[in-house]
């Protein structure tokens, strides 16, 4: 019932007689009487309610739980830490490299590796590892396992809480004086209980205060561009003990064109291979050519010696020298066929021509044009010089003012040509195994007595050289037979119009100056003419085309000297033909021109022979001479 209804009930003249009923309720007096809540005072009523009901009482001891046991957790991992780095924290696992921080290149070291575990666990799988440069050479000891060149490792196993040890390292370094090298330990590591490996490191540098070889370079001083120098390199074993396996390479300033060495280079012109050198042991190397350059130029040549291990230059020693190019007022160059560079072959004439001018600002008296020409393999009394003379003794060529004019006052700027020739022996000069690799080497030379000579340089002659390689010569024998001991041969002789012969062909190569690689002999068959597959020696490398009627021959590699001072390679293989009517009266082809091919290994061209046809006439076979024509 709403507030208005109850007013106007109230003011009615006659109010319902139910006005006073209603719901029971706690505000009832009677109801509150029975239950206590008519006894409350008003301060009782609004008081705040005291403690928790049973569901607050609840949440609040799970929350407690709860809490304690994060805490719990929290608390235990803090101890488990704590316990963890009471047992162990890896800065408490060391290592550290005591030994000489200076060294004698080629001298015995030993080095002192220490390593400490100072947690209380022990750690596991523990490997020490050294790495080293490729210069330094470790000794075989107790426990070390070499991986490669430049390190190695000792497998040290489980080292136990609060212990340490140590192993032992000796080896050389090869090194050029100055040279600072180190040498790094690591020690890796699996701490008990652990899955993570761990490591530490520690490493000691190296000075090297001598080289067991002394090593000495010399170049000129000064040269004009040009000119012909000579660079020496001296070694000397001054070590304690035999050094094996050595090897010197030489590196040549730019604009430097190789001439020619002393002993020769054992690969490309800049390596030799020296072999084992004794104690007190020394040696020399002497090495020719052509230098150019700008006027002030420093030209360096280096040179090093060491070992060489898997195709890595391991230096124990390195030197330099430097060569200072300066104007020189003369000049002189030289061509040989029109060519600065050129190999030639045996027979071959050489014409020369020689260029020379005066490049100051003044004449130049009394000039001297010297051509030296000095080989074995030269036709000396082939030699026509257009004046000058030759001494044979020295090899020399001398032009004076007497042979030509213009030599007594060579004017400033003013230039001049000198003209001869010479052959190359058709037969070169092999009587014994050193007999090869052969270089024509020609040195065209000017001075005069108005060129000065600076105080503690060098005197001003200007050079120009040329190194001529000689071509190894190749010859093939070709020889057919029908009365022959290898391969029996059959059939009619002469030959007979419808009816089958056989004949050998022998071939045989000659090699005479330098190796040669790559070698094979090949032929065409003439169409009326096949191999029947009887070859002797039955090994012999020959193959034969039946389509294209080819035969070739493979041999491969062939010393100098094959044929002159050791026996020749020799094959020898049956042809067959059978004649027809139209070749009747006639000889019959037997073999095309025959080719043999190779690469010379000193001068790196490839080189050919050839030699004719074979047909049935085979005088050399003296059973069937005058039987060679085809009969019906």
């Amino acid at each position: 019932m709403s507030l208005r209804d109850i007013k106007e009930n109230l003011y009615k003249k006659e109010a319902p007689k139910n006005l006073s009923e209603h719901e029971i309720s706690q505000y009832d007096p009677t109801v509150a009487k029975n239950t206590g809540e008519m006894n409350k005072g008003a301060d009782d009523l609004w008081a705040k309610k005291n403690g928790f009901d049973q569901k607050e009482k609840k949440a609040i001891k799970k929350g407690v739980i709860a809490f304690l046991i994060i805490l719990g957790i929290i608390i235990s991992l803090f101890a488990y830490w704590i316990i963890r780095q009471m047992l162990f924290q890896a800065g408490n696992a060391t290592i550290s490299i005591s030994g000489p921080s200076q060294a004698n290149s080629g001298k015995l070291l030993t080095y002192e590796i220490n390593y400490q575990n100072d947690n209380r666990l022990s750690i596991k799988n523990a490997t020490l590892k050294i790495t080293y440069p490729e210069n330094f050479k470790p000794s075989q000891e107790a426990g070390f396992q070499e991986e490669n060149l430049t390190s190695g490792s000792f497998n040290l196993g489980t080292i136990k809480g609060k212990s340490q040890g140590k192993v032992i390292l000796n080896g050389k370094a090869y090194s050029p004086k100055g040279a600072l090298i180190y040498l790094r330990a690591s020690l890796s590591y699996n701490p008990s209980g652990y899955s993570s490996q761990f490591q530490t490191n520690s490493q000691i540098g190296v000075n090297v205060i001598s080289a067991p070889i002394t090593l000495e370079v010399l170049a000129p001083q000064n040269a004009s561009n040009g000119d012909v120098v000579d660079y020496q390199i001296n070694y000397r074993n001054d070590g304690a003990e035999i050094i094996n396996n050595l090897v010197i390479e030489a590196k040549y300033p730019d604009q430097f064109t190789f001439s020619s060495a002393s002993p020769k280079a054992s690969s490309y012109n800049n390596s030799w291979d020296i072999g084992n050198l004794e104690l007190g042991q020394s040696g020399k190397i002497v090495i020719s050519g052509n230098l150019e350059g700008e006027r002030e130029n420093i030209k360096k040549v280096e040179a090093s010696i060491g070992t060489r291990e898997k195709g890595e230059m391991i230096v124990f020693n390195s030197e330099s020298a430097e060569t200072k190019i300066i104007f020189s007022p003369l000049s002189i160059a030289q061509a040989v066929n029109g060519k600065k560079n050129l190999n030639v072959n045996a027979d071959d004439t050489l014409g020369f021509e020689i260029n020379y001018k005066n490049n100051g600002n003044i004449g130049l008296r009394d000039v001297i044009v010297t051509e030296k020409i000095d080989s074995p393999v030269l036709d000396y009394s082939s030699l026509k010089l257009d004046g000058g003379s030759f001494d044979i003794d020295s090899k020399t060529i001398t032009w004076k003012a007497s042979d030509i004019r213009s030599l007594k006052n060579l004017g400033a700027s003013q230039m001049g040509k000198i003209f001869f020739s010479i052959r190359v022996k058709d037969i070169l000069p092999v009587g014994e195994e050193k007999d090869k690799n052969f270089v024509i080497k020609t040195v065209a030379k000017i001075d005069s007595p108005d060129v000065p000579t600076p105080i503690s340089m060098n005197k001003i002659i200007s050079s120009n050289a040329i190194n001529m390689k000689v071509n190894s010569k190749l010859a093939i024998s070709v020889k057919g037979y029908y009365s022959d001991q290898a391969i029996p041969n059959s059939g009619p002789i002469p030959p007979k119009v419808g009816e089958e012969t056989t004949y050998t062909i022998h071939w045989k190569v000659l090699n005479v100056s330098n190796d040669i690689s790559g070698a094979t002999v090949s032929a065409i068959l003439p169409t009326n003419s096949q191999m029947t597959g009887n070859i002797f020696p039955q090994d012999a490398n020959l193959k034969y085309n039946e389509r294209t009627n080819a035969v070739v021959w493979t041999i491969g590699n062939v010393n100098s000297g094959a044929g002159l001072l050791s026996s020749s390679p020799e094959t020898a293989f049956q042809v067959k033909i059978k004649p027809s009517p139209d070749q009747a009266g006639r000889e019959v082809g037997l073999l095309g021109k025959t080719v043999f091919s190779a690469k010379d290994l000193f001068t790196e061209e490839n080189l050919l022979a050839e030699a004719k046809e074979k047909d049935t006439n085979l005088y050399e076979d003296s059973s069937i001479i005058g039987k060679n024509k085809v009969i019906n």
